[in-house]
């Protein structure tokens, strides 16, 4: 574990330019190999704790690490007198398949578990620009590196002075961090990528720049969606706190600071990230109905579509409940209308119940016995077979008639789709 500093060195014959860093002459170094450069402006505060790690191919040892014939072609004399640790690692030259997974394996064996990296790419060549960007991906999750940047000398931009700028590619990785957070949201409904994007990469701007603190805004607003879901947080409510107790208040703070991340244009890190975001924006628009029922039915198809079984199967119990309750004139956000008139009513139609069996409670029998008339058989026993499965998740498996998980998917796919007909029907 430590720091490491990953560069390619190339066979060409390098000519002498000053490579600057971030457009200041102050940052600018002389020399004919970035990875002096880079050294010196990058990485000038590491020490003998910290290593340099060179992959090279036979040919490139020969002429450009330590040329035995020109003592200007010398990488390995010039790094030797800095204050860190120098490692010369030989590659096959990635001519072929096989030599492009062997120089995988090279390199991934260099690394060790909490390495901190720097990875410059100016003489990696062939495919190696893009591997070096596989292997990144695949070490944070593999080895659980912290990538501290991404460089690029370019030596072809060099202007009329010699100047060579040197071009922090961190962003591009970013972008594909964000793109794989994106990715897994839409998929999975999952937010969890975006608090590490939020930990990594908005933490340092966060007190200097308005664009940053709208986008963290925005993350923060996705985990409480997210998480209001998981919880089955599925009343509508607004007001202070809402967001963390309503899935329909949440997903409606999370389109505004969509909305809010949009209107910035000062920062040109940022704009490849709008059209990732409008995605998001798209897939959570069916939280758009703001009252129980359709906060509800909103609810149960995330779950489905995202996988969340057992939130579904809450959510459609409950909703059912939210219907009987709007349709015939009881108020869907009080508890004893819901629990002791919708559900005991239900209960009670579904078992074809006599009224000697009826456990209702005396303030309530009028209105129960009204609504047991009106209630239609069938969606009663979809409550039923409903609620037999929601109890049969939590209860862990452990009852007697325990389903099948697959039993329990399709089931609910079926049962959302019965009782999405019955509510068009009506």
């Amino acid at each position: 574990m430590g720091r490491k500093f990953l560069s390619f060195l190339g066979t060409t014959d390098y000519n002498e330019c000053k490579y600057e860093y971030n457009g200041v002459e102050k940052e600018q170094w002389e020399t004919k190999y970035i990875q002096e450069a880079l050294l010196k402006l990058i990485c000038k505060d590491w020490t003998r704790d910290d290593t340099a790690v060179i992959f090279m191919t036979e040919k490139a040892k020969k002429v450009n690490w330590y040329n035995q014939e020109d003592e200007g072609r010398r990488l390995k004399t010039i790094l030797d007198d800095f204050n860190i640790g120098v490692k010369e690692v030989l590659i096959p030259e990635g001519k072929t398949e096989d030599e492009i997974w062997e120089i995988f394996d090279i390199i991934i064996n260099e690394i060790e578990d909490g390495d901190e990296i720097i990875f410059d790419i100016t003489h990696s060549f062939r495919s190696l620009p893009m591997l070096a960007l596989v292997i990144l991906n695949y070490i944070e999750v593999l080895k659980n590196i912290e990538l501290l940047g991404i460089y690029y000398g370019a030596y072809e931009a060099k202007d009329s002075n010699n100047i060579a700028p040197i071009f922090d590619l961190t962003p591009l990785n970013e972008i594909l961090e964000w793109s794989q957070a994106v990715n897994v949201f839409l998929k999975y409904g999952i937010s969890g990528p975006f608090r590490d994007i939020s930990i990594k990469q908005l933490k340092p701007h966060l007190k200097s720049q308005q664009w940053a603190r709208d986008t963290r805004q925005f993350i923060d607003s996705l985990n409480n969606l997210t998480m209001s879901i998981y919880t089955c947080r599925g009343k509508a409510l607004s007001g202070k706190g809402a967001d963390e107790k309503s899935i329909s208040s949440a997903a409606e703070t999370v389109s505004n600071s969509i909305k809010k991340v949009k209107e910035i244009d000062e920062d040109i890190q940022l704009k490849p990230l709008i059209p990732l975001m409008e995605k998001i924006e798209k897939r959570i628009e069916i939280f758009d109905r703001k009252d129980n029922l359709g906060a509800g039915i909103a609810a149960v198809k995330w779950s489905i579509e995202n996988n969340l079984i057992q939130q579904a199967y809450t959510a459609l119990d409950e909703t059912i409940k939210t219907y009987v309750c709007e349709k015939f004139g009881f108020d869907s956000s009080n508890i004893n209308h819901r629990e002791e008139i919708a559900k005991k009513a239900l209960i009670i139609k579904a078992k074809d119940m006599k009224e000697d069996e009826w456990k209702v409670k005396m303030e309530y029998w009028d209105q129960v016995k009204e609504l047991v008339g009106k209630l239609d058989e069938e969606l009663a026993k979809l409550s039923a077979s409903i609620g037999q499965l929601r109890n049969d998740i939590n209860h862990f498996g452990f009852s007697k008639e325990a389903s099948k998980y697959i039993k329990l998917e399709s089931s609910i796919k079926n049962y959302f789709n019965r009782f999405l007909d019955y509510v068009n029907d009506d």
